[in-house]
């Protein structure tokens, strides 16, 4: 009978359970040999959560499952597979379609039968629990880090993070590089345009190149100007904790705070100083999709002169690459709300829209009216 072998195991999970990829391997090797399994293929997800599926080696299972490489499927337990009580089920499904069974050595019932698949699905529920538990001591633990400045992450650029103490530390080099980047910022110039002088400049970076959103992530990390934000980009701005004096700045706070105003200022750097009047709202005329705002550049006598175009995003789009030029259509558009704006007033008419969007509904009245026709004319 051929099986796959599915194992996983989180930091967590290893050090609360025990549960290391080899044991897992030994106690599913042993029970494969006791029952003649021959094991076509080991997956392997170590280091990976299993809050959901989106895991490399499950990924190739499941592809595997449809292509009718396996018969059965082996873990220890329900949680090596997931932590979700809806991915648990979609998984126990899927493997019914496709003819394949699932086995768990350590939890020795049969998911074929409604009273296995109950126990399975009650595994499944208090796996979830834990995982958020787990989650949730995680969370209270790096916030207590946080509280007592003892950095729980790769120190940000212009910072090192002391071995001994976890406390960052400012890095000479990087923090000059810092300041250089905060008063280019302040006097008026674009991430972009940042980002080339520094390439240019061929500014001090350990790793990687210099782009617009590594400068912006440095602009708007406040982190420079000593305070902590745990949580700033997956919570929501209400449950962001912030710790003041976390560490020495880099920069002074007028700096921050002018800085703050050119970034708002220049929020829409396609357009620089010119703002599109119908941002988000112009669709592409082929496959309605919202166009993006671009930009190109000639130099007539010299000069700089910039262009503002739309374009589409979408890449299966047979119109992709084609720029309309913003001007034309914010001539047009303007002219359109005007001639309504006219109309409305003059009139005082009122426009009336079709609430419904179903096109089938509208069909099936325009029919019917059809029909009370016919018996009318017979009438």
């Amino acid at each position: 009978m051929r099986c796959a072998v599915y194992v996983r195991v989180s930091t967590d999970d290893q050090r609360d359970n025990g549960y290391s990829i080899d044991s897992q391997l030994r106690m599913i090797k042993e029970y494969c040999e006791k029952n003649d399994y021959s094991i076509v293929d080991v997956y392997n997800d170590a280091g990976h959560s299993g809050k959901d599926l989106m895991r490399p080696e499950m990924q190739r299972l499941l592809a595997d499952i449809k292509s009718k490489k396996i018969y059965k499927l082996i873990a220890i337990k329900v949680d090596r597979l997931t932590r979700n009580d809806y991915d648990g089920f979609w998984l126990l499904n899927y493997c019914e379609e496709h003819d394949v069974k699932i086995e768990l050595i350590l939890e020795p019932y049969d998911v074929s039968t409604a009273n296995g698949e109950m126990i399975f699905g009650m595994n499944l529920v208090f796996g979830q629990r834990e995982r958020k538990e787990i989650g949730a001591r995680t969370k209270r633990a790096m916030e207590e880090m946080a509280l007592e400045k003892v950095h729980p992450s790769k120190a940000p650029f212009g910072y090192v993070r002391n071995k001994d103490t976890g406390h960052l530390e400012i890095e000479p080099i990087e923090a000059q590089v810092v300041k250089e980047i905060f008063k280019l910022c302040q006097e008026g110039n674009s991430t972009r345009g940042i980002a080339t002088i520094m390439k240019d400049n061929n500014a001090y970076l350990k790793s990687g190149k210099w782009r617009a959103d590594r400068v912006y992530k440095i602009l708007t990390n406040s982190i420079y100007i000593g305070v902590f934000e745990y949580g700033k980009y997956k919570r929501k701005q209400q449950d962001i904790l912030r710790v003041k004096d976390y560490c020495e700045p880099i920069i002074d706070e007028t700096t921050w705070n002018a800085t703050r105003n050119v970034l708002v200022k220049n929020k829409h750097s396609n357009y620089g100083e010119f703002i599109h009047l119908f941002s988000g709202l112009v669709k592409c005329p082929i496959c309605g999709s919202i166009m993006a705002s671009s930009e190109s550049f000639k130099y007539p006598n010299g000069k700089q002169k910039v262009y503002y175009h739309l374009r589409c995003k979408n890449h299966n789009c047979s119109g992709y690459g084609l720029h309309y030029n913003t001007e034309k259509i914010e001539v047009k558009l303007r002219r359109v709300l005007e001639e309504l704006t006219i109309f409305m007033m003059g009139t005082n008419n009122e426009i009336i829209t079709c609430n419904s969007t179903k096109s089938n509904d509208v069909k099936e009245i325009e029919k019917a009216i059809e029909k009370l026709k016919v018996q009318e004319k017979r009438l």
